[in-house]
């Protein structure tokens, strides 16, 4: 299996918040949701306002599909891509809460749990998910996971630590390089 991730480079992040509309006008997304989210940062005390976009983190070991009783959530074999089966959701939100990373919405009209597919939809078309096509910056990156942390780690580039417990994240974070 080939791991798909998105590779956020926090020195790219430029906080606009594309991403965040980009996903919601791909995947009609209603007011006060989020699929991806981007969040004010100082992640490393220097005294610069930082920027994360904060999409599902596409977990290796998935803590919002173990929790889930209907078995709505399933991670796809050929790809790592966790997705969500609404017509399977019975609103119990077990995944809402299990999620280490906060990832999990909840459509309240619809009474289902939500999350970021990495735009699936637009994968089988060739297409890039919707947030890392609309990036201006170009801080988002989209790919198979060891080749994106193989191409961060050949520019001297270092991940940033985000990993709660034995979940083992796809998404990842490039530090903000040192001013």
């Amino acid at each position: 299996m080939s791991q798909y991730a998105i590779m956020v480079d926090l020195e790219r992040c430029i906080g606009c918040k594309s991403c965040e509309t980009s996903c919601k006008l791909e995947n009609g997304i209603g007011e006060g949701r989020y699929r991806t989210k981007v969040i004010w940062t100082d992640p490393q005390g220097d005294r610069r306002l930082g920027f994360m976009s904060m999409p599902c983190m596409h977990c290796e070991n998935p803590a919002c599909q173990k929790s889930c009783p209907t078995g709505a959530i399933s991670k796809r074999h050929e790809d790592g891509i966790v997705l969500m089966d609404k017509g399977k959701c019975i609103g119990c939100r077990y995944c809402v809460w299990a999620c280490p990373y906060g990832a999990m919405n909840f459509d309240a009209e619809k009474m289902v749990a939500d999350k970021c597919t990495y735009c699936a939809h637009r994968l089988e078309k060739g297409e890039q998910p919707a947030c890392v096509s609309k990036c201006p910056g170009y801080a988002l990156s989209f790919g198979k996971k060891d080749e994106l942390m193989s191409k961060a780690k050949s520019e001297g580039r270092k991940q940033r630590g985000i990993n709660a417990g034995k979940a083992n994240p796809s998404t990842f974070y490039l530090e903000r390089l040192k001013p």
